[in-house]
């Protein structure tokens, strides 16, 4: 968590010095599946990193700078020196004047270079999914699920059918860009949010990136900020204050029960309390990073992840130290461990108490004497029996993929977030982009088809967005220019059946099914840069559950004076 937290404040310092810093990521692994290259490149992407790094499986540049502790920031200078070394969470306001220092000094010497070095993000080459990297679900009723698209800054409402194969999109909540703004909900910013709580029609959120929770009202279609200032706080709490003006810190999920809610505040290792929206503070650990059982206000946590309640209990995933904790309620309010050993003990062993091991559980959700488990790194979804302290696998091989079917064949990719209702776990296949449906009467996973696409772009595109593509100019007659669109997609793709390709040109909009000519007409009277807005949604030809999205602004330069009357513009999805 605290290299999490470093990632915005290395992301302020690039911001202040765009052209003489240069940031360079080191990642030396605590989890075995951390070590993997493909891990490393997905977390990279989900954490909106714009900088290179360095897979130090083996620990050799950690030796070579001397770490000792997760995370360590190294500040260089242009001669290749080591001027600072910074262990734990930073401050970017403390790091600004020790850099420009450097930076005069370097000018100064002639050793200074301003050009930005630049790279291409991993996620470039990645196609445009409906949803990206969800990390939580909320089943709210029997044909009502909610996602947090944690990627791209939104919740989605779905409307599901009978056999919950297929997930309509009725409500997106956020406009998808980042930041912290309250408001209706088209217009509403989120950034990374994740749990999620409903108190009849109210969807509480945890904000995580904005150290916020958030309370969406569904039936005035307004989003309000009930906690947090949007700042990350530090260790000391002063709580003498409204929830609005208390910092937090990471907050990743929530439960309520009536006007009570519990928050499991990752980034202070805490389980915290909201009562009626006035009154904020700890109710679980004392904020080392530890695993210590005990009176709930002297155990302690390790970046709690999710929580359920269940069995007269708060179920926690205590995802740093591969644990499921437990908060009882009685007058006592004990806190024990039902499954863990410590920070450094983990892997992926089925069986009873003492020798399970987990690795990074993100998602627990109870129903009846189960508690359901997404055993991230591993790949999988267990089970435990806290009456046995038992835990089994129930769905994944292990191996990191996407594969429908039996329970035992099914492959996930680094899930996250659980919910279960009746005989359906919804699992939020948090690397593949999916959400995932387990029948727990047929024992078998299939892949939520979503339907609605549409809703989730803009309605007007940003007027100030530059083109992605400026196409030759062309010189044609003044009147109606009939344009025709030549469309490519990838091998083995199809356009979807269910979203129609949409084309906006001067406040005109053009909407095209599969099947259709792509043939539309544009007045021309003066000479122009004629703009397209073109969404276009296409699947795999071979599993029409598997979808993608190509969002594109066209520029195509004309001038009046021509012959033409016609014009073929070319759509390459790539």
């Amino acid at each position: 968590m605290n290299c999490h937290h470093n990632v915005a404040q290395l992301r302020r310092l690039r911001e202040q010095f765009p052209d003489t810093l240069v940031t360079l990521g080191v990642h030396s692994a605590k989890f075995p599946t951390e070590k993997l290259t493909t891990s490393i490149r997905e977390a990279v992407m989900r954490h909106e990193m714009s900088w290179p790094v360095i897979n130090d499986a083996g620990f050799q540049v950690w030796n070579s700078y001397a770490v000792r502790a997760w995370p360590t920031v190294v500040l260089v200078d242009p001669a290749g020196r080591v001027v600072e070394t910074t262990p734990g969470e930073i401050s970017a306001e403390d790091f600004i004047p020790t850099i420009q220092t450097l930076i005069d000094q370097a000018e100064q010497n002639g050793t200074l270079q301003r050009e930005p070095i630049t790279f291409a993000p991993e996620e470039e080459a990645e196609p445009t999914r409906p949803l990206k990297y969800p990390a939580k679900v909320l089943a709210a009723a029997e044909d009502r699920l909610f996602v947090a698209d944690t990627g791209h800054n939104r919740i989605l409402e779905l409307k599901l059918d009978a056999e919950k194969q297929t997930g309509e999109i009725v409500r997106v909540i956020g406009s998808g860009q980042r930041g912290l703004q309250d408001g209706p909900i088209a217009s509403t910013q989120f950034h990374g949010p994740h749990g999620m709580a409903l108190v009849g029609d109210v969807l509480y959120v945890a904000d995580t990136e904005n150290h916020a929770i958030r309370a969406v009202d569904l039936a005035n279609q307004t989003v309000r900020t009930v906690a947090g200032t949007g700042e990350k706080g530090g260790y000391r709490l002063d709580l003498d204050q409204p929830p609005t003006q208390i910092e937090l810190r990471s907050p990743w999920d929530v439960y309520a029960e009536g006007d009570i809610i519990f928050i499991a505040m990752a980034g202070s290792h805490m389980i915290w309390v909201m009562l009626d929206e006035k009154q904020l503070g700890p109710f679980a650990g004392n904020g080392r990073e530890a695993l210590v059982d005990g009176p709930r206000g002297e155990a302690s946590f390790n970046q709690p992840s999710a929580i359920d309640f269940g069995m007269g209990h708060l179920f926690v995933a205590d995802s740093e130290a591969s644990a499921i904790r437990a908060i009882s309620f009685d007058e006592e309010s004990q806190v024990m461990t039902l499954i863990g050993r410590g920070l450094f003990e983990f892997g992926d062993i089925d069986g009873v108490g003492g020798e399970v091991r987990l690795q990074h559980p993100t998602g627990v959700a109870v129903q009846g004497s189960t508690v359901y488990i997404a055993d991230t790194y591993n790949n999988k979804i267990k089970t435990l029996d806290p009456t046995k302290a038992l835990v089994e696998t129930l769905i994944g091989s292990g191996e990191s993929g996407h594969a429908d079917g039996a329970f035992a064949a099914a492959q996930v990719y680094e899930p996250e977030g659980l919910d279960v209702q009746g005989e359906t776990l919804f699992i939020a296949d948090t690397n593949n982009h999916l959400i995932r449906v387990a029948d727990l009467s047929t024992q078998t996973v299939h892949t939520l088809t979503l339907t609605g696409l549409d809703k989730l772009m803009p309605a007007i595109p940003a007027l100030e967005r530059e083109p992605d593509h400026r196409l030759e100019a062309i010189s044609v007659q003044a009147g109606d220019l009939s344009i025709t669109l030549h469309l490519s997609l990838p091998a083995g793709t199809k356009l979807n059946p269910d979203a129609p390709l949409t084309v906006r040109q001067n406040g005109s909009v053009h909407q095209f099914q599969a099947g259709d000519d792509l043939r539309f007409t544009a007045q021309i009277d003066a000479a122009q840069d004629l703009d397209l807005d073109i969404v276009v949604y296409y699947c795999e030809a071979e599993d029409a559950r598997l979808c993608m999205i190509h969002d594109t602004r066209l520029r195509l330069p004309i001038q009046v004076g021509g012959e033409a009357q016609t014009v073929t513009v070319p759509l390459a999805v790539e």
